[in-house]
């Protein structure tokens, strides 16, 4: 079935083919933001600190490495970037 044919039929019903696209994508989006507020929300309980302040910590020591600690600060930045990438498509849905 074509997508206009199922608009048609929308519409001739007289609901919104959007409304039903809204809320897969808002339920979509809210199970990423979900996945990382989890993600740093354990990583804010491991290390008991923001991730800015643990950021700054990680990038002030000198001639030491913690391969564990440096693959958390990764994953940890990539779990904060995601977040806020997905917050912002949440917004923009409206």
């Amino acid at each position: 079935m074509e997508l206009k044919t199922v608009e048609n039929i929308y519409n001739e019903i007289g609901l919104s083919l959007i409304l039903p696209l809204k809320v897969y994508a808002e339920t979509f989006i809210t199970s990423k933001i979900h996945k990382y507020e989890t993600e740093n929300l354990f990583f804010e309980k491991k290390y008991n600190c923001f991730f800015e302040v643990f950021k700054r910590k990680i990038e002030n020591i000198e001639n030491e490495e913690d391969f564990e600690i440096e693959d958390d600060l990764m994953d940890w930045e990539f779990a904060i970037k995601n977040l806020e990438y997905w917050n912002e498509q949440l917004k923009r849905l409206g």
